[in-house]
């Protein structure tokens, strides 16, 4: 015979801490932003012609900008000489990802137009 007391009378899903809906909220915005800024880029490059190489330097620029003066990086330990050559392979591979990623975009419109 079982005990009255092995399961608990309410069986759904335990109450959610206020901490995880927050990062919910926040990861349903942020992909929520990012699909609305696909759709702008590629209105954009359509409309005005704009290169894209141009366009994805001054939207990436201000933002490295800004990362290289909140992370004060000169300040630290410098790189060595076996992480230098990495570091710039991995740079000119993203950069080349950004490039090909936007004349996709501008060439075979989104799914979803």
């Amino acid at each position: 015979m079982m005990s009255p007391n092995k399961f608990p009378a309410d069986r759904g899903s335990p109450p959610q801490p206020l901490r995880q809906t927050a990062l919910q909220i926040i990861h349903v915005t942020a992909n929520f932003m990012r699909i609305w800024s696909i759709y702008s880029m590629y209105r954009y490059l359509t409309q005005s012609g704009a290169s894209v190489v141009l366009f994805l330097f001054a939207c990436i620029a201000p933002a490295a900008i800004l990362f290289l003066i909140l992370q004060k990086s000169w300040k630290g330990k410098s790189l060595s000489n076996t992480q230098v050559v990495p570091s710039i392979i991995n740079g000119a591979i993203i950069a080349l990802y950004f490039v090909l990623w936007g004349k996709g975009l501008r060439s075979c419109e989104p799914d979803w137009f």
